[in-house]
């Protein structure tokens, strides 16, 4: 009987595989609208083109990946969430784009994913799915702590003054808009151990940043990407919500061996841009709910686990914190709203843990992470006048889209939407 229902878990999987691959690869399409059509309060749009996508992994998974652990790590994925795993696949026409939109809901700044239904009408239980018999479309809300009081008011601003934009032929590309109009763009692209992304530059103003080191990871931007990030980080909201951008470098961390291995001590320089002023005591005070209860505040220093952490205003809306003395040298100017260079395995070192760090290994969520930074062997980026690009360089015969597919499944990333 067990040889039985295996044979009918897998005879099922393949059953999806070629039910994708139906809809990805050999469906005639309709022709792909060239035009992007969102909310009128619309901040970035990240455009998806879910058939280029699947075509280019599966043909990495069966015909360029070597490690079969891949393949049962996906087929057991889907075995253990097949009912989500067909709400995400069916629910939405994939031979069509899918669009990650950032826009105002309900006086909230909110996350959604908009597609063509693969279903005429399409009805849907869940709340946070707002359907449009008119156009065909869904938009779900991806921010599950928002609000639904009136779905009827929601419908209204997603399918009413809409903004229309351009759309760009690229499989992956992500715009920001202002004013009704794109700002700027984000193309990404991938070839052999190399993704590339590139974005426009030339109308952007110049802002403080940091100078990137070669022995940190370094990230700047002014993208809000709060609600696609974990809900652990939630309870910064008092501090991203004023965000008007940042600037890193982060160098990884040290064991606390002196209170708890388990809060190491980062070493970091930053620089903070709020969107109005702001003075340092209102910052601390800010700062405050997420330190630890034995942290020390005073003028300029923050003290968290016998380490001082320096405060420095430099204008009425940017702040310098750091784990070593203020120092002009290590400022610049840059156009780019968002940058990242360097090494991203300083992002889970921590360095002096002993016979703990074989412990941290046994952790499945850290070993996943861990594993995926140390296989890009670094980051490098350029700037010009027009735009700005930085190349993300995985070691040899590390195929990008495989690492990243590993990282998802090792971290049993939810599908239900």
């Amino acid at each position: 009987m067990k040889t039985l229902n295996n044979i009918f878990k897998y005879f099922l999987i393949t059953f999806v595989w070629i039910a994708i691959l139906y809809s990805a690869l050999w469906v005639k399409l309709t022709g792909e609208s060239k035009e992007i059509i969102v909310p009128q309060n619309t901040t970035d749009v990240i455009k998806i083109s879910p058939k280029e996508i699947i075509k280019a992994l599966m043909f990495d998974i069966y015909f360029k990946n070597k490690n079969i652990e891949i393949i049962n790590s996906l087929h057991s994925y889907i075995q253990s969430k097949s009912s989500s795993t067909s709400d995400l696949l069916f629910k939405y026409d994939l031979t069509q784009p899918l669009y990650l939109i950032h826009c105002n809901i309900s006086n909230k700044q909110s996350w959604l994913l908009k597609g063509k239904s693969n279903i005429t009408p399409y009805i849907s239980k869940s709340p946070f799915d707002i359907y449009s018999s008119k156009t065909n479309d869904i938009y779900t809300i991806l921010d599950r702590n928002l609000p639904i009081n009136n779905p009827n008011e929601i419908k209204t601003a997603l399918f009413q003054n809409n903004i229309k934009l351009g759309a760009d032929k690229h499989h992956l590309v992500a715009y920001s808009i202002k004013n009704r109009k794109i700002k700027r763009y984000y193309l990404a692209e991938t070839l052999n151990n190399i993704t590339q992304i590139k974005t426009s530059i030339a109308n952007n103003k110049e802002r403080l940043i940091l100078v990137p080191n070669a022995n940190c990871f370094h990230i700047t931007s002014e993208i809000n990407l709060k609600g696609l990030l974990p809900n652990y980080f939630n309870e910064l909201d008092s501090i991203t919500d004023k965000l008007d951008g940042f600037s890193l470098n982060y160098y990884g961390a040290s064991s606390n061996l002196k209170t708890d291995f388990l809060s190491p001590i980062p070493t970091f320089e930053m620089l903070l841009h709020f969107k109005r002023p702001m003075t340092e005591e209102s910052l601390t005070a800010l700062l405050r709910p997420s330190l630890p209860k034995d942290a020390y505040v005073i003028p300029g220093i923050i003290q968290v686990y016998y380490k001082n952490y320096y405060l420095k205003q430099l204008d009425s809306c940017t702040f310098y914190l750091s784990s070593s003395a203020f120092n002009y040298n290590k400022l610049s100017f840059s156009k780019a709203s968002f940058s990242i260079q360097g090494q991203p395995k300083y992002l889970t070192e921590i360095r002096n843990l002993g016979i703990w760090e074989t412990l941290l290994g046994f952790i499945p969520k850290y070993k996943a992470t861990n594993y995926f930074f140390n296989s890009i062997e670094k980051i490098i980026a350029s700037e010009n006048d027009k735009k700005s690009e930085f190349r993300i360089i995985f070691k040899k015969n590390s195929i990008p889209t495989i690492e990243l597919l590993r990282l998802l499944l090792a971290l049993n990333v939810s599908t239900e939407i």
